[in-house]
């Protein structure tokens, strides 16, 4: 949290919250940004579980037996490793079998120093383009992935609610400067008016007006104020101190007046770079990886194993070498999960493709709009800015005709009335100006652009 929102949290005194400010508190201390991130890491765990599957695995077996006979004593430990390599698993060790054995258990024989021995098993048929451990890791490289976005996303669309809301603040606030500075000027004349009333200069229909015109203008202000309020409780819901807790917004507070500036235009459409494109994407590739999976294992079961080994200490009756060959195959007779697994990833793809499609167009059309809007609204500000100009030349010239007696206090009041509403709908048009240039951001997937460089 920087040294300016800092102040402004703890200082009694009347400070300017920047949209700046609000962008870093959001980003920042937002319990829903942080929970997305910590979902994010937890993804990565999930990946590094994933990848356990293919961990070195240390397997130690001891047997003892004692008979009148038959004393013997067996030991053997196996390093073991599945490969993420055409789903080929390894084996090496070392075994040792001493005493005495029955023939049938006479494959535990060894010499005085064991034998160490080596192997691999590889698929031919089923597993060989993929298993079950390689399909689940790639499952869980897209899903980190996801999940990166999906935080991504939620400091975009949270940072755009809080902008929005600040937007809205400064435009309730510039509504509330104009609604009093016509308030005041109606009630200062007011005395002049009763006094002038009262010597039978004017008629009393002259101070009905007036009055009518602070009524409606106070109703305003009050209007305004009720709205700020709304405004400022919105915003603290975005605005957190380091603990994670609301920051309400003192009522002596203000904006900056951003919207004063005078930003570029946009030339940016493609939506390319919108997470919600690439998270639809990546969903898509994590069922085409599922999809074949099942199709895999629909094949029938065929391994070639391989294993040879060598006595440490070759003496008769041993065989120093040995080499073992070995087919496995199984056929399942029945496999309906696996073709049933297999149809629906078929038609989830086909559906994830359909909202893709729908969500291309949704964004595109919406982008093309917003940026339309924004630069119409950046003209309807330049023109409404040339009337408030004429407006306000006209207020003061009736003024002086009414000073004059050449005029009449109803047209001074539409007068300085339809300033008002001139400045309200300028500043309204800038307001848009900036909402949509906003907006633009947000569905382009570039709203953190400018925070990122900032922040650099």
């Amino acid at each position: 949290m920087n040294i300016f929102f800092l102040m402004f949290l703890f200082s009694s005194q009347t400070f300017a919250l920047t949209e700046q400010d609000v962008a870093i508190s959001v980003l920042t201390n937002f319990p829903l940004i942080q929970e997305a991130e910590l979902k994010a890491k937890s993804a990565k765990g999930e990946l590094t579980s994933a990848e356990g599957a293919f961990d070195h695995k240390l397997i130690f077996k001891s047997r003892n037996r004692i008979e009148d006979k038959y004393d013997n004593q067996y030991f053997e430990t196996t390093l073991e490793r599945q490969t993420g390599f055409g789903g080929t698993s390894l084996v090496a060790g070392h075994r040792q079998g001493l005493g005495h054995f029955p023939e049938y258990d006479g494959k535990y024989r060894t010499s005085g120093a064991g034998e160490i021995f080596a192997g691999l098993s590889f698929p031919i048929l089923r597993n060989m383009k993929t298993d079950e451990f390689r399909t689940n890791l790639k499952i869980k490289q897209i899903e980190k992935k996801q999940a990166e976005l999906e935080s991504h996303l939620k400091k975009m669309i949270y940072l755009h609610k809080a902008l929005t809301l600040y937007y809205k603040w400064i435009l309730e606030t510039q509504k509330l400067k104009i609604n009093k500075s016509i308030f005041e000027l109606a009630e200062k004349r007011h005395d002049m008016i009763e006094r002038k009333f009262k010597a039978g200069d004017i008629e009393g229909v002259k101070v009905t007006d007036n009055q009518r015109a602070i009524d409606k203008r106070s109703g305003d202000i009050i209007k305004n104020e009720i709205e700020l309020n709304k405004i400022r409780a919105e915003l603290s819901i975005y605005l957190r101190d380091e603990q994670g807790s609301p920051v309400s917004i003192p009522l002596e507070s203000s904006p900056e007046f951003i919207l004063q500036k005078n930003e570029p235009l946009l030339f940016f459409t493609d939506i390319s770079l919108n997470p919600q494109m690439k998270i639809l994407d990546l969903e898509r590739e994590k069922l085409k990886l599922e999809s074949i999976f099942f199709d895999q294992s629909k094949l029938p079961g065929l391994n070639l194993e391989l294993l040879g080994a060598k006595e440490l200490s070759p003496k008769e009756p041993y065989d120093p070498e040995r080499l073992q060959f070995a087919v496995k195959f199984d056929f399942p007779l029945e496999n309906r999960k696996a073709e049933g697994k297999s149809v629906s990833y078929t038609y989830k793809v086909l559906a994830i493709e359909k909202k893709r499609q729908f969500l291309e167009s949704e964004l595109s059309q919406q982008l093309s709009f917003f940026i339309k809007a924004s630069s119409d609204s950046k003209l309807r500000w330049e023109t409404t800015t040339k009337e408030f100009e004429g407006s306000r030349k006209m207020a003061e010239a009736e003024k002086n005709r009414w000073s004059q007696g050449a005029s009449d206090l109803f047209v001074v009041n539409l007068r300085e009335q339809d300033v008002a509403d001139v400045d309200i709908r300028r500043w309204t048009a800038l307001y848009d100006y900036h909402q949509y240039h906003l907006d633009a951001r947000l569905f382009s997937g570039k709203i953190l652009d400018e925070q990122n460089k900032t922040q650099n």
